[in-house]
C-alpha cells in the first residue's frame, strides 16, 4: 500500500481518454474534457463508463445509454455491493467506510437501467459507482429522477444521461477518505430531439415535489464539476 501511494504521488496530472477509445457508445458527443490528477481513472462497463475521483473514492461522473432493452430485462436487484478490483487500491472505496455511517450507498448508474442480465446488474453494484448519500434523497428525490427517465425511455426515447457527484468545499468524508458529496446532477440527452436537460440536488433530504425547482443548464453544471462535457444543444 505504502508504494503503491508513494507511486500515485508522482503521477502526473493529465487529461485521460479511455472512455473515448474503449467505450464511446456512453458518449452522445465528443468525449468529456477534465484535468485528472494522480490516482483519477476513467472505467468501462459493460452499461457504463466512469471518471472516478481519487481523492473522493467516489465517481465525479457517470456516463450511460440508456436503451428499452436495459430497462425491461428480466434481471432483479441483487444489493451485491462490492469494492471494483478495477481502482487503485489506494482509490478504492470498501464495505467497511460505509457501515455504521448514516449515508446509502447511492448509485450514479441507476441498478433499474441494467436489468438485461444477473451479470450485467450485479456490475452496477460495484462502489466505483456509489456516493455516500442522504438516505431520504436517494430513495426520494433522486429516484424519481431516475424513474423520469426510465418513464421517458419507455415510451421510446433513447438517452445518453451523465450522472455525477459535485465536491463542494469543506465536505465532509466517511470512513477511509470517501467523500461524502455535498451536490448531486444528471444530465439527461436527447441526441434526437437536439435537446439536454439538467439538474443539482442538494444531498439532503429535499422533498420530490420540489424536483423542477433543481433544474439547471449544462453550462451550471460544468462549472460546478470542472468538466467539459462537450454536449450539442
Amino acid at each position: 500500500m505504502k508504494r503503491l501511494l508513494l507511486i500515485l504521488l508522482f503521477v502526473p496530472t493529465v487529461a485521460l481518454a479511455q472512455i473515448a477509445a474503449q467505450c464511446p457508445q456512453f458518449l452522445a458527443y465528443a468525449a468529456p474534457y477534465w484535468t485528472a490528477k494522480a490516482g483519477d481513472q476513467e472505467l468501462c462497463k459493460t452499461n457504463y463508463a466512469v471518471i472516478h475521483r481519487c481523492e473522493t473514492k467516489t465517481p465525479v461522473a457517470v456516463f450511460e445509454h440508456i436503451t428499452r432493452e436495459k430497462i425491461s430485462g428480466p434481471a432483479h436487484r441483487q444489493d451485491d455491493f462490492r469494492p471494483d478490483p478495477a481502482v487503485h487500491e489506494a482509490c478504492r472505496a470498501q464495505l467497511r467506510d460505509y457501515a455504521g455511517n448514516p449515508y446509502d450507498r447511492g448509485h450514479m448508474a441507476a441498478a433499474g437501467n441494467s436489468t438485461q442480465n444477473a451479470a450485467v446488474m450485479s456490475e452496477s453494484f460495484f462502489l466505483s459507482n456509489m456516493v455516500p448519500q442522504v438516505p431520504n434523497n436517494n430513495r426520494g428525490i433522486w429516484k424519481q429522477l431516475e424513474t423520469w427517465v426510465r418513464d421517458w425511455v419507455s415510451e421510446g426515447r433513447e438517452l445518453h444521461v451523465i450522472s455525477g457527484a459535485i465536491y463542494d468545499r469543506g465536505y465532509a468524508t466517511i470512513g477511509n477518505s470517501v467523500g461524502i458529496p455535498t451536490r448531486l446532477y444528471k444530465i439527461v440527452i436527447d441526441r434526437n430531439k437536439g435537446t439536454a436537460a439538467a439538474w443539482i440536488i442538494p444531498n439532503a433530504p429535499e422533498a420530490v415535489a420540489d424536483l423542477p425547482k433543481f433544474q439547471t443548464t449544462v453550462a451550471e453544471v460544468e462549472r460546478a464539476t470542472g468538466i467539459q462535457f462537450n454536449i450539442k444543444h
